[in-house]
């Protein structure tokens, strides 16, 4: 029987979460496998179904796992957390957690912007840019679905690149010597459309999380204007809040 202790201020489901996280940490319980059920836990830690209940709770409210009706808990897909405060590439995201990132090209081309990504990059809608839409997957697995918008002045011959593994901001950082400096990014949630649920491998009218950034050049110059599509379910987002002097000074008047 795995040891837990009756008499720690922990409580025993957490103890219980806690071996879980363990034995999925360590490899023995793998992405994707059957989690015990309630009656296993039970058995092996000779607790009460409530007590069982609760561990599993827990453990799928964390999105340590994925309950499916009927089937049982299996385990997820580590999230990869989207730092906010902090400007990195999908594959500095997807490596910092250990994964391997990875890319299915759907489209590379040269053409004009619209209105709207003339306004975004500050050129004229006459200029060229690079339009590269691809699929951005973790250890071969969909996590989200990226259209980027690139100047061809800031990057002349873009398009030799393969972008199937290599970063894109390690091409602009490394090969074109540009000093990447902040982003601004506006999200909203929508529901997978026919076309995102088929090359997403996901169901229609799914969850997601959609994204609309700008990159700039330190000085101020826009490199990139980008549309992410986000899995809701692999990624959560973490924003950093500062409180204003300004805020400060109102509620002391």
């Amino acid at each position: 029987m795995p040891q837990i202790s009756r008499v720690s201020y922990k409580p025993i489901y957490l103890q219980i979460c806690e071996f879980i996280r363990g034995k999925i940490d360590s490899g023995e319980i793998v992405i994707g496998s059957r989690v015990w059920s309630e009656s296993d836990i039970m058995e092996k830690f000779d607790v009460s179904r409530n007590t069982a209940r609760k561990a599993i709770e827990t453990l799928e409210n964390e999105g340590v796992v994925s309950r499916i009706q009927g089937k049982g808990s299996f385990v997820s897909s580590p999230t990869v957390d989207y730092g906010l405060q902090s400007l990195m590439s999908f594959s500095e995201e997807i490596k910092e957690k250990k994964l391997v990132p990875s890319s299915r090209i759907i489209s590379f081309t040269r053409e004009h912007p619209d209105v709207s990504r003339a306004e975004n990059l500050k050129i004229q809608e006459e200029e060229w840019i690079f339009k590269l839409e691809r699929v951005r997957n973790a250890d071969g697995r969909p996590m989200a679905y990226q259209i980027a918008y690139i100047p061809e002045k800031l990057c002349p011959g873009l398009l030799e690149y393969n972008f199937i593994k290599k970063s894109l901001y390690e091409v602009f950082e490394k090969d074109y010597k540009h000093i990447l400096s902040w982003q601004k990014t506006v999200i909203k949630p929508i529901v997978a459309d026919d076309y995102l649920a088929g090359i997403l491998k996901i169901s229609p009218k799914t969850p997601l999380l959609h994204t609309e950034s700008i990159t700039y050049l330190a000085g101020g110059t826009p490199i990139e204007s980008n549309k992410h599509i986000y899995l809701s379910e692999r990624y959560q987002f973490t924003v950093l809040s500062q409180r204003s002097e300004s805020t400060r000074s109102i509620e002391e008047k």
